[in-house]
């Protein structure tokens, strides 16, 4: 799915690699948000950041060689407008050093970092780009017909067997497949792409 709108460049700096790699397929599923690199310490991190000078930086605070914040802080010389996002077991209880708090946007626990990080980056992608539309806001604008064949693309099927499933004619799912792409701004290989990561990632769209 493209979109003319700039995605957001984002480190993910996290320590525990199955906590990390769970974020990371998290991250995938919010559109405008483009992972560019992983590092799982300080002087990962870093290096991460003057590699790459991302938009957005997700990290936790607790690593085996510092303080999250010390990535943060060297972003911050390379980027001054970058933001971040922290993660914590103890997010309560954190204070926001003074040097930094401009670039923070929010402190999230660590408990329920995947539900929470979802929805405020999702705020953060509109906030930051205000004509841009989350793929999610797109796929719900189909209807329950077009949700159906999408959903049976992410399949694998082809437009005639998509037919045969809905007792349609081959011709009518290939007028269907044409709206759902105009809607979803892409066509081709890459709508039958977005189909089945969507899938993989939501199961079927629920009617």
């Amino acid at each position: 799915m493209t979109n003319t709108e700039h995605e957001l460049t984002t480190v993910l700096v996290e320590d525990e690699r199955m906590f990390s790699e769970m974020l990371a397929r998290s991250l995938t599923s919010v559109s405008g948000l483009s992972l560019v690199a992983r590092a799982f310490n300080v002087e990962q991190g870093v290096e991460a950041c003057q590699k790459h000078a991302p938009d957005l930086l997700i990290l936790d605070l607790a690593l085996p060689d510092g303080n999250g914040i010390d990535v943060l802080k060297a972003l911050k010389k390379i980027r001054p407008e970058a933001l971040a996002v922290v993660l914590s077991a103890h997010a309560d209880d954190f204070v926001t050093p003074p040097e930094v708090e401009s670039q923070v946007s929010a402190v999230i626990s660590k408990g329920d970092a995947h539900e929470s990080l979802s929805m405020h980056l999702r705020d953060l992608v509109q906030k930051q780009n205000p004509g841009f539309e989350d793929e999610q806001v797109l796929i719900d604008r189909l209807t329950p017909r077009e949700q159906d064949i999408f959903d049976l693309l992410g399949a694998g099927l082809t437009n005639r067997e998509i037919a045969t499933r809905l007792s349609r004619s081959a011709a009518t799912v290939a007028t269907h497949r044409k709206m759902i792409a105009v809607k979803l701004r892409c066509s081709g290989a890459a709508l039958m792409s977005v189909a089945a990561r969507y899938r993989t990632q939501h199961g079927k769209i629920p009617s």
